[in-house]
């Protein structure tokens, strides 16, 4: 019962992490942000949280975390 309430996530393919990776690296500088701060983790975390809710588009990954 209890697994049809729990949401499976796709995986993330290499190619789609060298993309986050891409994302997280220009949204960084973008904001100044050093890598390993608070607020550089709290940008991952969001990058990985739109894609796992279906954003995979590097683009619009882009422009929803600036």
């Amino acid at each position: 019962m209890l697994l049809k309430h729990v949401q499976v996530l796709d995986p993330v393919e290499p190619e789609e992490m060298e993309m986050l990776q891409r994302v997280f690296d220009q949204a960084c500088n973008v904001r100044g942000f050093r890598k390993q701060t608070p607020e550089a983790v709290d940008l991952a975390r969001l990058i990985m949280n739109l894609c796992q809710h279906g954003i995979r588009q590097e683009r619009q990954l882009i422009a929803m975390v600036l």
